[in-house]
């Protein structure tokens, strides 16, 4: 990825004393996506729809030495998805870190290793996102992207230790876990100087990631925890896990995930009891820039009287340096956890980074 890269000299600052040259960097990407359904529900009957969608997002980042010899770096990035408006998506990878060898402690939001991740899908979008349309085509479905408290999404602080070659292991801590389970960031903040106190208690989550020292594979497990979430509603216990497992030889890579979510108390937005989900992948190099990929999700809303909701799909990315393409071919069945709420996608995409 190429970047910009700016020098900074910043003298007579009793702040920034002892750090006179720094280096900041700004990078950034951008998709650009088309989306066709066509959709069977049971109250109303075939339908389709078509149509464009955009993401963009700028980095900028600093970093460099801090008068005590420890490292040091800080950043955040300005991100815009869709019909997004106003301060909506400004706090996206907002942090400070200090590390003193190979352990990083951390500030902010949506910057240390998360659980919102799966080692089962490896070109196009994983089942959450694949179902997700502004039109009238598909409702609220029940596939997991994120799990649990996800509280990573929210403001708060953790830290993080690499064992080389081995694993990284880390945990987060945030004080205020508002906005989740009804899905979305949960970015609720207060000024420099004044705090915001909302009604979600608080959550952790503790993650790790790594090959475990094994040429080829890659691993992660995370757990998290929101004691009560909305006081109004009576949201407790809200539980996530996140287990995954991929390994590569050669042209071929297969994976496996499984993502759990549990609730004490149901909302409009989730499901009651627990949620399970398997994902299966696999993926084949033609050459260095073609690849082939499939998967298939189940998603199992135990304790209730939803169905199983399944994805299947195939898709070819190919690298063309600057500009990755990718398309993908989805047929989902009882998507909304309702026997008949099926749909076929075919999802296209061009991204870019600099």
């Amino acid at each position: 990825m190429k970047k910009l890269l700016l020098t900074t000299a910043i003298a007579g600052s009793a702040l920034l004393a002892g750090n006179a040259i720094a280096q900041t960097t700004v990078s950034g990407q951008l998709d650009l996506a088309f989306k066709a359904i066509s959709s069977e529900k049971t109250a109303d009957g075939v339908s389709s729809d078509r149509g464009m969608a955009k993401e963009w997002q700028i980095n900028i980042a600093n970093k460099g030495k801090l008068n005590n010899g420890m490292d040091y770096a800080a950043g955040f990035s300005l991100e815009h998805d869709g019909q997004q408006t106003g301060s909506t998506g400004l706090d996206e990878n907002v942090y400070i870190d200090i590390t003193s060898g190979a352990t990083t402690f951390t500030i902010g939001t949506d910057h240390i290793q998360q659980s919102e991740r799966t080692l089962a899908t490896f070109v196009g979008l994983i089942a959450e996102d694949i179902t997700n349309s502004n039109g009238g085509s598909i409702g609220t479905d029940i596939f997991l992207s994120d799990v649990g408290a996800n509280p990573v999404q929210a403001y708060g602080a953790g830290v993080f230790h690499t064992i080389p070659n081995i694993a990284t292991i880390s945990a987060w801590y945030a004080p205020s876990n508002n906005g989740i389970p009804a899905g979305g960031d949960s970015v609720f903040v207060g000024n420099d100087d004044s705090a915001f106190f909302g009604t979600g208690e608080s959550a952790y989550e503790f993650g790790i990631t790594g090959s475990l020292g094994v040429k080829g594979l890659s691993t992660h497990a995370f757990i998290n925890k929101a004691d009560k979430t909305d006081a109004a509603a009576s949201i407790k216990d809200v539980k996530g896990r996140n287990i995954g497992v991929s390994y590569n030889t050669g042209a071929i890579t297969v994976g496996y995930n499984y993502k759990e979510t549990e609730y004490t108390v149901a909302t409009a937005a989730a499901v009651s009891g627990k949620t399970t989900q398997d994902e299966f992948g696999i993926a084949y190099a033609l050459s260095p820039n073609l690849t082939l990929a499939a998967n298939y999700t189940k998603a199992d809303p135990d304790g209730t009287t939803m169905v199983d909701a399944k994805m299947k799909s195939l898709a070819v990315g190919y690298n063309l340096g600057a500009i990755a393409l990718s398309a993908q071919a989805a047929k989902l069945e009882n998507i909304t956890g309702i026997s008949g709420a099926d749909a076929d996608v075919l999802y296209l995409r061009a991204s870019t980074k600099f």
